[in-house]
């Protein structure tokens, strides 16, 4: 199933290749500035300077002094903090997703997210509750009657509030995107296509998912061509709808660093590859936004299409070691890592971005923290990263 998580980004584009906003007012000149130097930078291009995107969540809500269950269960709430914060920040090229509502989070690890307010205290962060949902038979039952109708059902029994509120992102989403549009900030990639993989290891749980591929792989490998009979196309309805922009192709458990080489070869990269291609066929951006360790797949990636995709890391893949491989080949997005952020001092986070602009900028880059600012990030260090792409 290609999921929508987030919300729907600018609809198409104009014949002269300018994005018509939702409401039908035309983008300001900042917006298109913007905008362009993006996509010159995903196509390995050396833009009038480097790029910047940013995605947040819990730290705009404590940037901003909004309780974190209210900024959970509003969307109006969710968007407006984080455009605030980005108002705060400066000279921000876009945001990766705006509204945002960490219950649809369930629907990418089909278990239910515990939410503050709710089942935690109203100022905690929000935790996935991963259990054993997912048993043995379902295997089957998917096998037999399709992804689809399966997952129907298991949505009614585990995951309302997930689907709760990804339709209120579809339905909100639009509306917040042209009054982020309005001010400038490019909302780059608020759709997500999600591997089989995390699905099936969120519901099953990792323990028992890992230990599926050893005792039952060829069960579990026809588990995921039946989700990707459907998926296929979905995913490509999706892209055609939405438009040409980033689809979060994520790599959290799918990360080299938790698999053999020969479970990741025959569980992970054919699925992935075959999404990826799939987004950039329909004129969409894949943005492969890879947690953990990829340093032993790096080189994978030159498989994949040419000045089409964006990878995306967070501080534990070697990002330099990753642009010489890559170089000429894929964008890089990052990676100042989270402890930066939050434990350095600005020095600390201006040097390290001088040298990401050096090593693997200008061309081909895209400044960013590594997966997301943290919640405790320290702001003056935010904004030393901010700055550091108009220090150059």
């Amino acid at each position: 199933m290609a999921d929508n998580t987030g919300m729907d980004p600018e609809p198409g584009a104009s014949a002269a290749g300018a994005p018509e906003a939702p409401g039908g007012f035309a983008p300001p000149p900042l917006y298109l500035e913007r905008l362009n130097r993006l996509r010159t930078a995903v196509a390995l291009g050396t833009p009038d300077r480097v790029p910047l995107s940013l995605v947040m969540d819990a730290f705009a809500a404590r940037t901003m002094g909004v309780k974190l269950s209210d900024f959970v269960s509003d969307v109006d709430v969710s968007a407006q903090t984080v455009l605030s914060t980005m108002e705060r920040l400066g000279d921000v090229d876009s945001i990766q997703m705006a509204p945002y509502l960490p219950a649809v989070l369930g629907i990418l690890w089909l278990a239910p997210v515990r939410l503050p307010g709710r089942e935690l205290p109203e100022d905690s962060l929000w935790q996935l509750d991963e259990q054993v949902r997912i048993q043995p038979e379902d295997y089957d039952r998917i096998i037999e009657g399709g992804w689809g109708p399966w997952f129907g059902e298991y949505v009614g029994k585990y995951l309302q509030e997930a689907a709760a509120a990804g339709m209120t992102l579809q339905q909100e989403g639009p509306r917040w995107v042209g009054e982020f549009m309005k001010r400038g900030y490019v909302v780059f990639s608020p759709a997500t296509i999600d591997h089989p993989f995390e699905h099936l290891c969120g519901g099953r749980s990792v323990k028992e998912f890992m230990l599926d591929l050893y005792h039952m792989p060829d069960k579990v490998q026809a588990v995921m061509e039946a989700i990707m009979a459907e998926k296929r196309v979905q995913a490509r309805e999706l892209v055609r709808a939405v438009g040409p922009y980033g689809y979060w192709v994520g790599g959290w458990r799918t990360a080299p660093e938790f698999l053999s080489p020969r479970l990741w070869d025959r569980f992970v990269w054919p699925y992935m590859k075959e999404l990826i291609e799939l987004v950039v066929e329909e004129g969409g951006i894949p943005v492969l936004h890879y947690d953990a360790n990829w340093d032993r797949e790096v080189e994978r990636l030159k498989d994949l299409p040419e000045a089409k995709c964006l990878l995306q890391l967070d501080g534990k893949t070697d990002i330099f070691r990753a642009k010489k491989i890559l170089a000429g080949h894929m964008c890089i997005l990052g990676d100042v890592p989270p402890a930066l952020l939050t434990l350095g001092t600005v020095d600390e986070v201006k040097t390290y971005c001088r040298r990401l602009l050096d090593e693997v900028g200008p061309d081909g880059f895209i400044m960013g923290m590594g997966c997301a600012i943290p919640p405790d990030a320290k702001f003056e260090n935010v904004k030393a990263m901010v700055d550091s792409v108009k220090e150059v």
